[in-house]
């Protein structure tokens, strides 16, 4: 009986953290406006959920950089970045949305984070091949179409 008792409340417990991983993942819809740098550098990331896939969209003031729809199971996407072909490929790890992206001989691996209230995000630039310094750019949320909560 303890042991059916034991099963039972790891299943209630991993579904509520399942539950709270949806909802941080939720909070990553929208788009987002780099809010250090320049004007001339500044960047937006847009991340829209489509079922089991995302459509995700880098953009700057001289035009969008790379647009793309790929699955987040991890599955690689054929993509073009700036004109050149790529592969990328994206997951969760919770609530992070981790996209690792191979352009020639290049791989990159980026993590984006929600913090605070839900407002602001960490973007994650960890530059694998050739090994790099990991950069940390902050971001704001620029529409107020997607729930907080």
């Amino acid at each position: 009986m303890k042991v059916l008792a034991a099963g039972l409340s790891t299943l209630l417990f991993a579904g509520s953290v399942l539950a709270a991983d949806d909802a941080a993942r939720a909070k990553l819809t929208g788009k987002w406006e780099q809010s250090d740098g320049n004007a001339e550098t500044k960047s937006t990331w847009t991340l829209k959920e489509l079922g089991d896939s995302m459509h995700v969209t880098n953009s700057n003031v001289t035009g969008t950089i790379v647009e793309f729809d790929c699955n987040v199971g991890g599955k690689e996407c054929a993509i073009k970045r700036a004109g050149h072909k790529a592969k990328v490929a994206a997951w969760f790890n919770g609530p992070r949305l981790i996209e690792m992206e191979t352009v020639g001989t290049q791989v990159m691996k980026r993590r984006f984070t929600v913090t605070g209230n839900g407002d602001t995000m960490d973007l994650e630039t960890i530059p694998l091949v050739p090994d790099g310094q990991t950069e940390t750019t902050d971001f704001k949320r620029a529409d107020s179409g997607v729930s907080k909560e």
